[in-house]
């Protein structure tokens, strides 16, 4: 099998696992500050990588595809700890950029 057509694959993974971890900056807390930012951090990095890889790379409507996929992957499962989660996220973009 060709890695071309698993590759989307890994953003899809990518995204979905960076996801939540991305939105707690944009999630009302009760103190002034965010849980472990250099998570959050990675995290974030991560996941805007791989939307401007899944568009860059990609034609739009795959791109978008890709997206929707993520997103919908990301609000249907529960992940493992916020620092596994990161972790494997890091590990499908690498995996992801190595393949191109």
């Amino acid at each position: 099998m060709q890695f071309d057509t698993i590759a989307p694959a890994f953003l899809v993974l990518a995204i979905a696992l960076s996801w939540p971890r991305m939105m707690t900056i944009f999630r009302p807390a009760v103190g002034s500050t965010v849980p472990i930012p250099l998570l959050t951090m990675v995290a974030s990095a991560v996941n805007l990588s791989c939307l401007g890889l899944a568009f860059s790379g990609n034609s739009p409507w795959m791109g978008c595809l890709i997206v929707i996929l993520a997103l919908a992957l990301a609000s249907s499962i529960r992940g493992p700890k916020a620092v596994v989660s990161v972790a494997l996220s890091v590990a499908c973009l690498g995996i992801y950029v190595q393949g191109l």
